[in-house]
Formats: structure tokens, C-alpha cells, sequence
């Protein structure tokens, strides 16, 4: 069975510290420990929502103007990687760019170099 990718505890902590205030199916409570069912942001510290990386891709794309591109390809000769980058959708400058073994590694880095950097 698949399971859905959710964002890091990291990740949805800066999330939440970005602004980000989507219903989830999933939340994090105060150790980080990944609950099932739906949370809201609340008003207490100790729950953070837990968005998928699709979730939180979309949020930046809608709210910030700024899209993740994930691919697979030849990075060096016979060197095969997941790499990502990032663009400013309202100019279409190249912010960065990250290679990783996973497309998860691909997408949590890249969600956090956004967040970190770029909001």
C-alpha cells in the first residue's frame, strides 16, 4: 500500500512559522510523534500540522509564487540522482538547485532550503 509523504516535524514547524494554516489529515504533537486524523492549527504549541509535500509545494506555488521542480536524470557521466530546483514564479529567476538519493530527500530539502531562505 502507499503511504502519503508527509512533511518532516521540521518542516511543518517552519511551515506553521511561515503562515501556513491548511486542514491535514495528520499531526504532530510536541515530540514530533506523527498522529492520524485531521488537525487544524490551534492556538496551542504543542500540535503542528502535518501536510503532505504536495500540500506544502502547493501552499508555496499559491501563497509565495514560488514552484519546486522535482526530476529524475544524468547529473555527472553515469551518475544518476533525484534533483530538484527552485524558481520565483513571477520572474522566472532560478533560486537553487539540490541533488539527493530520494525524491523525498529531494522534496524535504528543498521545502526547508524555501522556507528557510526564501520566506
Amino acid at each position: 500500500m502507499i503511504q502519503e509523504a508527509y512533511c518532516s516535524f521540521e518542516v511543518a514547524k517552519l511551515l506553521k512559522e511561515k503562515g501556513f494554516n491548511e486542514r491535514s489529515a495528520a499531526s504532530y504533537d510536541s515530540k514530533g510523534q506523527l498522529q492520524e486524523g485531521y488537525a487544524y492549527w490551534n492556538k496551542t504549541p504543542i500540535w503542528f500540522a502535518a501536510p503532505t509535500h504536495q500540500m506544502a509545494m502547493k501552499w508555496l506555488r499559491d501563497v509565495h509564487h514560488i514552484a519546486i521542480n522535482i526530476g529524475w536524470g544524468e547529473i555527472f557521466e553515469d551518475q544518476y540522482k533525484w534533483w530538484s530546483t527552485v524558481l520565483n514564479m513571477d520572474n522566472g529567476d532560478l533560486y537553487d538547485e539540490h541533488y539527493n538519493a530520494s525524491y523525498e530527500e529531494s522534496v524535504e530539502d528543498t521545502l526547508k532550503y524555501c522556507l528557510e531562505k526564501l520566506i
